[in-house]
């Protein structure tokens, strides 16, 4: 079994880099998991119970994992990839400390290199009308693809417990303010149908993603 650890503070490279080994393996064959709300013996019968119809490499992703992961205790087939997308795990903590000794590759993320999704998320979660200016900065250097996912963070981000952090909690609750529990359901509603028909080639990435913006912000692009 392979095992990839991303951890650090930086959320839009592990966001970016775990997008990237996603697509080296087939929807069909990847598995997420996420320890916030489910236990660890979930991604234990994972690990234990490959499909039989499955040829091709797996991948699992798990999300929200806790820092006393012992990585030595778990073991899977040799066609699959364990993707761990951590918080920021100390350097003696047990995930580190066992992923060194399991041999797994270790990816650290900054967040002060981790500047440019920032204004765009901001400014859409604000609707403000540069909005756009930044979506289309955000999307001339990392795709559509990657603008989505970051959507998906902004969303997670105002909908999970907040974090320890002084600035961002009050940063979270202030954006909060604005919107109503069926406000974050529509929007999330939104998203995903956006995701799909990009997939699905009824929108391209452009068009989609300005309509979504609009669906955030109330602001049409132009007036």
């Amino acid at each position: 079994m392979k095992i990839i650890v991303l951890y650090g503070v930086g959320e839009v490279g592990k966001r970016n880099e775990a997008l990237k080994i996603r697509k080296q393996f087939s929807p069909d064959n990847t598995t997420q998991i996420d320890l916030k709300g489910a236990p660890l013996r979930e991604l234990e019968m994972q690990l234990a119970s490959p499909s039989l119809f499955i040829t091709d490499s797996r991948l699992i992703v798990v999300e929200n994992v806790p820092d006393s992961l012992d990585l030595q205790k778990i073991s899977g087939d040799s066609g699959l990839t364990l993707l761990i997308v951590a918080n920021s795990p100390k350097a003696e903590s047990t995930l580190l400390q066992s992923a060194k000794k399991s041999a797994a590759k270790l990816l650290l993320f900054e967040g002060e290199k981790e500047l440019t999704a920032f204004p765009f998320l901001d400014a859409l979660i604000e609707k403000k009308k540069v909005s756009f200016m930044e979506l289309h900065k955000l999307m001339s250097e990392y795709g559509g693809i990657y603008t989505l996912t970051m959507v998906y963070y902004l969303l997670r981000r105002n909908l999970l417990p907040l974090p320890s952090s002084d600035f961002m909690r009050k940063k979270i609750l202030s954006q909060k303010e604005k919107y109503s529990p069926q406000d974050w359901i529509n929007l999330y509603r939104q998203t995903l149908e956006t995701e799909f028909k990009i997939k699905s080639g009824l929108m391209t990435e452009d068009f989609g993603l300005d309509f979504l913006t609009e669906k955030f912000t109330g602001v049409t692009r132009g007036v």
